[in-house]
C-alpha cells in the first residue's frame, strides 16, 4: 500500500505538493501553538510568588473592591501584606477579615491619601516597609473626575 500511496503523491504537479508542504507546516504550527497554550494554562504549576519575588506585598485601594480581592488573593498564596488606604476603620476590618481566614499572615497597615499630600504619606510608608522584603505591589488606588473625559484632556477645571 505504501509504493501505491508514494506513486500518487510523486504524481501529482509540483506547484501542488508545495501547497501541501506549506498548508503541512501551517498545520504544525498551530498544533505546538494550542499544545502550548494548553500547557500554559492548565498544565504549567504556579509560580512561588514568596520565594520568586519576595515575602511581602504592598496592595494600595486595599479597602474596596479590586483591591481587597487582590490582598485576599495575595494572603492565599501565603504572602504578608502591607494594607494602603486612607480610612484607619477600613483597613482594620480588612485586616481583621484576612488575618481570620488566613492566620498565617503577617499584615501591616499604613493611612495614606493617595490624592492629597504626599510628604507625609511617603515618609510613613518608608517607615512601614523598612526592612522588609517587599516583592510586590499592587496599585488598586485612584480617584475619578466629576464626569467623563477624554484621556487628552486630563483634568479641567469646573
Amino acid at each position: 500500500m505504501a509504493p501505491f500511496l508514494l506513486n500518487i503523491f510523486c504524481s501529482q504537479p509540483s506547484w501542488l505538493l508545495l501547497f501541501s508542504f506549506l498548508g503541512l507546516l501551517s498545520l504544525i504550527k498551530i498544533t505546538i501553538s494550542l499544545l502550548y497554550w494548553t500547557y500554559a494554562f492548565f498544565l504549567r504549576p504556579t509560580k512561588d510568588l514568596k520565594t520568586t519575588y519576595g515575602s511581602w506585598a504592598l496592595v494600595t485601594g486595599s479597602t474596596d473592591g479590586i483591591g481587597k480581592a487582590i490582598a485576599f488573593e495575595l494572603a492565599q498564596k501565603n504572602l504578608n501584606l502591607v494594607l494602603i488606604g486612607r480610612n484607619q476603620n477600613k483597613l482594620d476590618t480588612v485586616s481583621t477579615e484576612i488575618q481570620e481566614e488566613f492566620k498565617n499572615v503577617q499584615i501591616k497597615k499604613v493611612v495614606i491619601d493617595l490624592s492629597g499630600d504626599m510628604h507625609e504619606g511617603i515618609k510613613s510608608l518608608r517607615k512601614a516597609i523598612e526592612g522588609l522584603d517587599v516583592g510586590v505591589l499592587v496599585n488598586c488606588a485612584g480617584s475619578a473626575n466629576e464626569r467623563p473625559l477624554f484621556l487628552d484632556k486630563g483634568k479641567m477645571e469646573m
